[in-house]
């Protein structure tokens, strides 16, 4: 399946593949899960080269600005149901950091979903989530590729890319379960 996802990302050429990442990021942010970090790692090694590196970046951090600025602008217009909001505002209650802070460490264990509705709905400062947002982002994914980039430059080009594939899924198992054992201590020692 992936062999054909990869084959998929070829068929457009390096760019089709790049405005696929922007789309797939920006779906993440505002709609469902979609698995950006695969897409982008992905893409990267089309080009494996410094200069496409920044390109997956730049563009991974710009699709990452418009999908939560969007979110944020649709919740700060049309505003959430009471109900859903009163569980956001008790959910970013329960963690060590209440404010923007905590859009970076959703970077490596996602606890906050739809990140710009959480900026619009606890009313957070929109620069600075932003700004949270981007440093998280570059962070991640500077890791994510140089991973990739190590990787490819040890090994072959197929088993570069299923070493790739595993080590990205191996960091999202890992960031999920960080994730699950944070929020598990979380209610655990508020005594839920």
């Amino acid at each position: 399946m992936l062999e054909g996802l990869y084959d998929w990302l070829l068929s457009g050429g390096a760019w089709y593949a790049l405005a696929g990442v922007f789309c797939l990021v920006i779906v993440d942010a505002m709609i469902f899960p979609a698995l950006p970090d695969l897409f982008a790692v992905l893409t990267f090694l089309l080009t494996p080269s410094l200069w496409w590196g920044i390109a997956v970046l730049l563009t991974v951090c710009t699709a990452e600005l418009v999908g939560n600025s969007a979110l944020y602008a649709l919740v700060k217009r049309k505003r959430l149901p009471e109900f859903l909001e009163r569980a956001m505002k008790k959910w970013v209650g329960f963690l060590v950091l209440k404010d923007e802070r905590v859009i970076l460490m959703n970077r490596f264990a996602p606890i906050v979903p739809y990140t710009g509705a959480f900026i619009a709905t606890c009313n957070w400062s929109y620069r600075k989530a932003m700004g949270y947002l981007v440093a998280g982002c570059i962070a991640k994914y500077t890791i994510l590729l140089a991973i990739a980039s190590a990787l490819n430059a040890a090994l072959d080009r197929d088993l570069a890319f299923a070493a790739t594939v595993v080590a990205i899924f191996v960091i999202l198992g890992l960031s999920l379960v960080s994730s699950y054992y944070y929020r598990r201590r979380l209610v655990t020692k508020q005594g839920l």
